[in-house]
C-alpha cells in the first residue's frame, strides 16, 4: 500500500474505532487512548512485516495519536453546555490538521520526490532532463568525502580505457507497475566494433542515496553480444540503472539515471 493509503486507511480506524466505543459508553478519555493505541500497533506490526522506514513509521505513528487526541478534544468540546465549541479546541483541532497535511507531504516528497512538473518551476531544466528530487541520502564531510565521486570517475576512465560500446534499450519507456514488466536489451561490442560474447551481465535499479535494488537481474545471453531481461519497477520517478559487465577477464560498471512512468 501507499503512504496516503496508510495514512488515510489509519485516519478512518481512529475515527470509527473511536465512535464505535463511544456507542458501547466507553468514557470520552479512554476512547481516545484506545483508538490511538490500537491503529498505532497496528502500523508497527505492518512495518515489521513491510519493512517500513523509521521516518515513515513515525509521521504514522503522529498522524495516528493526533487525531485520536482531536476527536476527544471535539468529542469533549460538543458535550458542553453550549452549542458553539470553544475557540481553544477549534485551534488545537486545526494545528493537527495541518500537521497532518505537512507531515504527509513531507514524507511523500522525500521518499518520491515531486513531480517533473513541479520541479521545473524550481529547476528550470527539469523538464529536459530527468532530476530526482526525493532524499539521496546523507553526505560526508570527513576526509572521505570525495571517495563517490573519485569512484565515478574511476568508472568512466575503465569505459574509456576498455573501449567498450553499451547500448541500452527499453529504457526510455520505463513502466512503473508492481504488476507491469519492461523488457531491457543490452548491446555490448569492443573497440573493434565486435559482439562481446559470453559476457555476465547484471542490471539493478535503484533510488539515489539507498543501494537496496528493488529490481534486480543476470540478463539472459541471446548471442551476438545482444543481452536480455525483464524488470519490474514499482513506483514512478527518477532510478538509477546499474548495469555491471564481466566479460573478457574484466569488470565495468556503468551507472545511468532513467525515469519510470506511472501507466496510463
Amino acid at each position: 500500500m501507499s503512504l496516503i493509503q496508510t495514512l488515510f486507511g489509519g485516519v478512518v480506524a481512529v475515527v470509527l474505532i473511536h465512535l464505535i466505543l463511544g456507542k458501547f459508553g466507553i468514557a470520552n478519555y479512554w476512547r481516545g487512548v484506545v483508538s490511538g493505541a490500537l491503529v498505532s500497533i497496528a502500523i508497527l506490526a505492518y512495518s515489521m512485516i513491510q519493512g517500513l522506514s523509521l521516518d515513515t513509521v513515525s509521521i504514522h505513528l503522529a498522524v495516528f495519536l493526533s487525531t485520536a487526541t482531536a476527536m476527544t478534544l471535539l468529542t469533549g468540546a460538543k458535550k458542553e453546555p453550549s452549542n458553539r465549541m470553544h475557540w481553544i479546541p477549534k485551534i488545537f483541532i486545526g494545528f493537527f490538521m495541518v500537521l497532518f497535511v505537512v507531515d504527509g507531504s513531507f514524507v511523500s516528497i522525500s521518499s518520491k520526490g515531486v513531480s517533473t512538473q513541479v520541479a521545473s518551476w524550481f529547476l528550470p531544466k527539469a523538464n529536459i532532463k530527468p532530476v530526482y528530487t526525493a532524499f539521496s541520502g546523507v553526505t560526508r564531510h570527513d576526509e572521505h568525502a570525495g571517495a563517490p565521486e573519485a569512484e565515478q570517475l574511476k568508472k568512466l576512465n575503465s569505459l574509456q580505457t576498455l573501449g567498450w560500446k553499451i547500448e541500452i534499450d527499453g529504457v526510455n519507456n520505463l513502466i512503473a507497475g508492481e504488476k507491469l514488466t519492461n523488457a531491457i536489451v543490452v548491446n555490448l561490442h569492443d573497440k573493434q566494433n565486435q559482439p562481446i560474447l559470453n559476457a555476465d551481465v547484471q542490471v539493478r535499479f535503484f533510488r539515489a542515496g539507498n543501494v537496496a535494488a528493488v529490481a534486480e537481474s543476470r540478463l539472459d545471453d541471446g548471442g551476438l553480444g545482444q543481452y536480455n531481461g525483464q524488470f519490474t519497477i514499482p513506483h514512478s520517478g527518477t532510478w538509477i540503472m546499474r548495469t555491471e559487465i564481466e566479460a573478457e577477464g574484466k569488470r565495468l560498471e556503468v551507472d545511468r539515471d532513467v525515469l519510470a512512468k506511472k501507466a496510463g
